[in-house]
């Protein structure tokens, strides 16, 4: 959600500052603002909106000075206004903050009363005033920080300066959200994303939870939540966060959704071996271990989509329950989770606060069972907390609506799927050889589909006059009927609902009229002539109808509105290729009605307070 950067150099910093919040846009945000110190003093430059107007203020007053910190802020406590955004300061201190502070309501009346004059409504806010506090009546500088720390009560990810001495210093810690280190030639950063330092950093290291410390320019210190020094581990910056570009494409989200078949071959190339084994190095207990009786997969928005999808999967060569949980309810309904259960964690970044607290509860319940993640950044929270990991292979995923990650989700859980069946010994050698043809298949299928993706241009005209939309399919195109609404709703701000096609009648019946265009997903894998069926019903009250299938044309149904042909696939393969039409008809529609493709209002890339 929220981007936090902090820089100290031998030079100004205020270009690398802004530089890495346009980088962080893509989280999602409201205001922005960067503190420099310059001579002893905080300069801080706050502006409500996009950053062109934060840019355009910086371009009046200048900030000069090595040492500075930056934020762009997704609204919780206080409304998208200036006096809210970040950095929030005294007059010698100035942070930025992710995360809750929980208990900044009491701490707020006691700092009042002890002389604390507040601008903001945010939680933040008590967080320089508590740190002030504590400076003044303690002498040694990493004491009263640490005791700052272990005042405040919730999750937070903090970057700070102050000026009560001459030292230049970089204070950071991090609890709760996601908080990185990097040095370069540049200097030492602290950020929130190793997106937002790609550019000026050689070297990164991920702070552990509770962990916290300073910088100055030439060493970096490092502690444990008790005040114990840490040895810092610098690895390389990744590759593939220095070149994070939008090249050629319009959009972020374009650019990616044309990424997917590059990201099918390198993940077959890394879980398939020549002879067709399947391989998970990073989760070795996979083939070390008995098999679940039992699975839980918790996930959070298309992630949640995509291990709908993989129970299918799972449940039909398997014969065990895997039950698939809403990461936000399932921590809060005291669940029975039971011995040899496998809980399966999926989330893009790894940082999703519901997703990890879902996965600490389930290791306090259940030590001894297995919890596995399926992630795309391999040193996130999720993934040193779990007992196994499944990357994605996807690279950085800037859009906020996921479109790469969440198919890269659907290609490891079916090789996941695939390997289990055969363990299991309810999947031949041979059968499984065939499924992985068809997931190289779709390798092409979907350079095919986008290579003609000008049939998609089209379809916008359906959404017209429309006041909704309704997604229909059965078996696993249920959950692409979830994700296709979700998409359309994520960044058009069209209402959209995903249903399983037998249940229109149900209710959502009542919704169709000739303005509400009905997507109907009928494959040959997935009860084909049921969801025909239900195509009919839907077309006999007047409803648009575009149809997504890999039946041949004289198979189709009469006077469809709109048909997309896609690839046929085989039971694992047909929704990464389904996947593909859902996502054009979502960007091409935002296009039309011109919003922000990249930035859809209100939304978070990566959720990290609850």
């Amino acid at each position: 959600m929220c981007g936090i950067i902090g820089a100290i150099s031998t030079n100004d910093v205020q270009h690398i500052l802004l530089k890495a919040l346009k980088t962080m846009e893509y989280r999602g945000y409201d205001s922005a603002g960067i503190c420099v110190v310059d001579k002893g003093a905080l300069h801080t430059v706050k502006e409500k909106g996009k950053l062109k107007h934060l840019e355009a203020a910086l371009d009046q007053t200048p900030l000069h000075g090595g040492l500075g910190i930056g934020h762009t802020r997704w609204a919780t406590h206080g409304a998208p206004e200036i006096r809210n955004a970040h950095p929030h300061q005294t007059e010698h201190i100035a942070i930025v903050h992710n995360g809750i502070i929980e208990n900044h309501q009491n701490l707020r009346h006691r700092l009042i009363d002890s002389g604390a004059i507040f601008l903001s409504d945010t939680d933040s806010e008590t967080i320089p005033w508590l740190w002030q506090h504590e400076l003044n009546n303690e002498p040694n500088e990493a004491r009263a920080f640490l005791n700052t720390l272990n005042t405040l009560e919730g999750a937070f990810a903090i970057a700070g300066v102050q000026t009560q001495s001459d030292k230049q210093t970089l204070w950071f810690a991090r609890r709760g959200s996601p908080l990185l280190l990097g040095r370069g030639s540049a200097g030492v950063f602290v950020a929130s994303d190793a997106l937002a330092i790609g550019s000026d950093a050689e070297q990164i290291a991920y702070l552990q939870e509770g962990e916290w410390g300073y910088t100055d320019t030439n060493e970096t210190y490092v502690f444990d939540a008790d005040g114990n020094a840490v040895t810092i581990k610098w690895e390389a910056l990744p590759s593939m966060i220095a070149t994070a570009e939008k090249g050629p494409y319009a959009h972020y989200m374009l650019k990616e959704i044309h990424e997917q078949p590059r990201v099918f071959l390198e993940i077959l190339n890394a879980y398939v071996s020549d002879t067709n084994d399947i391989h998970f190095p990073q989760a070795p207990f996979i083939e070390q271990n008995k098999l679940p009786d039992r699975i839980i997969m918790v996930a959070c928005g298309t992630s949640y989509h995509a291990a709908l999808t993989a129970r299918y999967w799972l449940e039909r060569y398997l014969k065990v329950p895997v039950e698939v949980d809403v990461a936000s309810e399932f921590r809060y309904r005291d669940p029975v989770i039971g011995d040899n259960t496998w809980l399966i964690t999926l989330s893009q970044s790894g940082e999703t606060a519901d997703t990890l607290e879902a996965l600490r509860l389930f290791k306090r319940r259940t030590p001894n069972n297995f919890a596995l993640a399926f992630c795309n950044v391999a040193h996130s929270s999720l993934v040193r907390e779990s007992n196994g990991l499944i990357q994605l292979h996807a690279g950085p995923e800037i859009g906020v609506a996921s479109t790469k990650a969440y198919t890269a989700q659907l290609l490891a859980l079916a090789l996941f799927s695939l390997k289990l069946a055969h363990l299991a010994d309810a999947m031949k050698q041979k059968e499984l050889v065939t499924h992985l043809q068809a997931l190289h298949q779709a390798i092409d299928g979907s350079s095919l589909l986008l290579n003609k993706s000008k049939q998609f241009d089209s379809l916008t005209q359906q959404f017209t006059h429309a006041h909704g939309a309704l997604f229909l399919g059965r078996g696993p195109c249920y959950p692409l009927a979830l994700e296709g609404a979700l998409k359309l709703k994520e960044i058009s701000y069209i209402h959209a609902e995903g249903y399983p096609a037998g249940e229109m009648k149900h209710g959502p019946i009542a919704l169709i009229d000739e303005n509400l265009p009905v997507i109907v997903l009928a494959l040959r894998q997935y009860n084909l002539d049921k969801v025909i069926s239900n195509l009919h019903e839907a077309q006999a009250r007047g409803a648009k109808v575009i149809l997504i299938t890999d039946i041949n044309k004289d198979e189709c149904p009469d006077n469809v509105d709109a048909i997309v042909k896609i690839p046929e696939g085989d039971f694992f393969s047909a929704p990464l290729l389904a996947a593909i039409p859902l996502q054009y008809i979502a960007y091409n529609v935002a296009r039309s009605k011109g919003t922000d493709v990249d930035q859809p209002r209100n939304l978070a890339k990566s959720v990290t307070v609850e």
